[in-house]
């Protein structure tokens, strides 16, 4: 019992982490889905910061002769998975990012097309459109 109270103030940390975490989801700062595995890890810590003799266990039956090393195998794993989560992530976002905007280049194009043909059917109108011209922003950045 003397060893868990050692471990007391770290799982107290890993509390207050999962608290604010807690709060920035309820916030909508950040996804349910993304904080998930900080989640976990969270509360696998907090299990091993107050059981610490399963924390020996665990470590001598995976081969680590000391249970820091296991820890910091842990730890290391965990990052990596975060790593590859947020790389995941990342990933599809960037694909969407360019899937959007190749469709918005196709609908531009047909807007114009639309604008020209427009115009070349009302010719007392004149060059004006039913459509505002599109703002300097909105026009693509020609490359140089």
């Amino acid at each position: 019992m003397q060893q868990a109270e050692q471990y007391w103030l770290f799982a107290a940390f890993c509390c207050v982490v999962a608290t604010l975490l807690l709060r920035l989801v309820l916030r909508e700062r950040i996804t349910i889905q993304s904080s998930l595995w900080v989640f976990f890890s969270l509360a696998a810590l907090v299990v091993l910061a107050v059981v610490p003799n399963l924390t020996t266990r665990l470590a001598h039956a995976m081969g680590f002769a000391l249970p820091s090393n296991f820890f910091f195998a842990l730890a290391t794993g965990a990052l990596a998975l975060f790593h590859v989560h947020t790389l995941v992530t990342l990933s599809r976002t960037e694909a969407r990012s360019i899937t959007l905007t190749q469709e918005l280049g196709i609908l531009r194009e047909k807007l114009d097309r639309i604008e020209k043909d427009a115009s070349r059917a009302r010719p007392t109108m004149g060059a004006t459109s039913a459509l505002p011209p599109p703002r300097k922003a909105d026009a693509p950045h020609e490359r140089t």
